[in-house]
């Protein structure tokens, strides 16, 4: 059973203007670093084989998680024609974003494969102990579940846990009149804090809790949904260099392939940025003392593991 890891409903928003009356509206799906394009139907892009299928003990068939997904993909194309609108939303409207916007996160090939991988570490780790110890196997029986529905259980959690998170902090949709617009992608929802870089990399990861955190999803070409702590007016106008600036970023999120409404794209979004930016905490007295130290620690390792003959990850 093909499933949509993007929604059908959320790319036909992408679906080329100039598409022939005598042809099947289309996407173009560009590859990530733009060597390749390609048009193909919403219907027929970015899908796995049964991968919210939930297999029952007995063999059966559970589509709860499919079902939920195709239930809220429904309320969002509702709201989402109130938001081209320009139309005030009620809280259920907002609630409705919120959950949609749980799902884009969770729902990725990417997402639930991480999730996958990390389930297996934690399986094989439990076997291992059992093992080790001469226990019978039991908890190894409920971790090696947990790798096998891995997918279902990351996408039916992370809509539990992050939906009330969003709704506690402020929403706005940016819109644009731009004639590319917005991209989106197999990655289309990015957790993002443009200061991270002010920090030691280990605290970089994006974090709700983070002040400066920014979750966005584009709606459509003209839209762009933004999840933050700062407080904006709902509906905000934004120029060129705003749509290329989230473009830009996209497309560095994405793990394959992103989509642009015409199949146009623009060279801002391939570069990289300054690496490191001026006040980036490498360039602080305090990162490069400790960068030093990292750097002598690796020396004085990597010189004791060759005098003990071990190997770097011995």
């Amino acid at each position: 059973m093909k499933q949509h890891l993007i929604p059908n409903c959320y790319l036909k928003a992408w679906c080329d203007p100039r598409t022939p009356d005598d042809q099947t509206p289309y996407i173009w799906r560009i590859a990530k670093d733009g060597s390749s394009k390609k048009n193909k139907a919403p219907a027929k892009s970015f899908t796995a084989t049964d991968r919210y299928t939930i297999t029952l003990p007995n063999g059966e068939k559970d589509l709860i998680v499919e079902n939920t997904l195709a239930g809220l993909e429904n309320a969002f194309v509702s709201v989402r024609d109130r938001v081209e609108q320009r139309e005030e939303l009620t809280p259920e409207d907002r609630a409705t974003l919120c959950l949609f916007t749980a799902a884009m996160h969770s729902r990725t090939k990417r997402a639930g494969d991480h999730w996958k991988r990390t389930a297996q570490q934690i399986h094989d780790m439990v076997s291992s102990l059992e093992q080790q110890y001469g226990a019978k196997p039991t908890t190894s029986h409920e971790t090696g579940r947990m790798v096998e529905v891995a997918p279902q259980y990351l996408v039916m959690t992370m809509l539990e846990i992050q939906t009330p998170m969003y709704f506690a902090m402020e929403m706005s949709v940016f819109v644009s009149q731009d004639e590319i617009g917005f991209i989106t992608s197999d990655s289309p929802c990015v957790w993002f804090n443009p200061n991270a870089y002010r920090w030691p990399p280990f605290y970089r990861h994006a974090g709700l809790g983070q002040r400066d955190v920014e979750v966005t999803l584009p709606l459509t070409p003209r839209h762009l949904l933004l999840i933050s702590h700062e407080n904006l007016p709902f509906y905000v106008g934004v120029e060129q260099k705003t749509v290329d600036e989230a473009n830009r970023l996209w497309h560095a999120a994405c793990a394959a392939e992103f989509v642009s409404w015409k199949g146009e794209t623009r060279p801002c979004w391939f570069e990289p940025g300054e690496k490191p930016p001026a006040d980036a905490w490498e360039n602080t007295d305090a990162g490069k003392r400790a960068m030093q130290r990292s750097a002598e620690w690796e020396q004085e390792l990597k010189a004791f593991n060759e005098k003990s003959g071990r190997g770097d990850n011995d």
